[in-house]
């Protein structure tokens, strides 16, 4: 099973695919990577790689996640990329819920399984409901978001989209938070951009899921 691109929905008032710009074309299946995976996760890490992975989160076996895994060739990479990742779990001033909104909407607009199969549960945990989950991944036009949801999920279609946030979505969001929030909610969705760009470039596979419980 890979990571490998899907398509997503729109939502509703949000950027769609005409008003993307036109490199957005460039992410083309016939572009995406044809052998997964590209760069191999590290099988038998050395001191310096499994130091690094032990400060990653692990999968419910205790193993390094498949993203972790490809990262640690660059040990030193892995754990700056880990400490940000880290932050919004660990300092981040916004909600969990929100965090996983804006999250599970970057892994909808960029067509990240693997970050969608991941922020699922993660999701369910931090309070949406299923519903919630799978209208911020596809872009549910239906769902009655309420304002503040409303305008967490446009900005995030716009900064992945258009990389920016339009005025009119800016005084939406800032109507509900400080300058600290919305610095955190830009670097949130940049990073996880960022991510789900290295996972389909690098060729990265899905995770194994953990057995279903009852």
């Amino acid at each position: 099973m890979s990571g490998a691109r899907r398509p997503v929905g729109e939502a509703a008032g949000a950027p769609g695919a005409a008003d993307a710009p036109d490199a957005a074309d460039a992410a083309d299946a016939a572009d995406a990577p044809t052998r997964r995976p590209r760069i191999a996760p590290v099988a038998a890490p050395d001191a310096e790689q499994a130091a690094a992975l032990a400060k990653a989160l692990p999968r419910t076996d205790g193993s390094p996640l498949n993203v972790f895994a490809t990262l640690a060739h660059a040990p030193r990479l892995l754990r700056r990329v880990n400490a940000l990742g880290g932050y919004f779990a660990v300092h981040g001033r916004i909600s969990p819920r929100d965090r996983e909104l804006v999250v599970l909407r970057v892994a909808g607009r960029t067509g990240s399984a693997y970050e969608a199969a991941h922020h699922r549960a993660i999701g369910a945990s931090a309070g949406l409901v299923p519903a919630e989950v799978e209208a911020a991944l596809d872009g549910d036009s239906a769902h009655p978001w309420a304002p503040a949801d409303a305008a967490l999920l446009h900005a995030t279609d716009e900064l992945v989209l258009r990389r920016t946030v339009g005025d009119a979505t800016w005084t939406r969001l800032r109507a509900t938070r400080d300058e600290h929030e919305l610095l955190e909610l830009l670097v949130l969705a940049g990073f996880y951009a960022l991510l789900a760009g290295v996972i389909d470039a690098a060729g990265i596979e899905l995770d194994p899921l953990p057995p279903r419980t009852g």
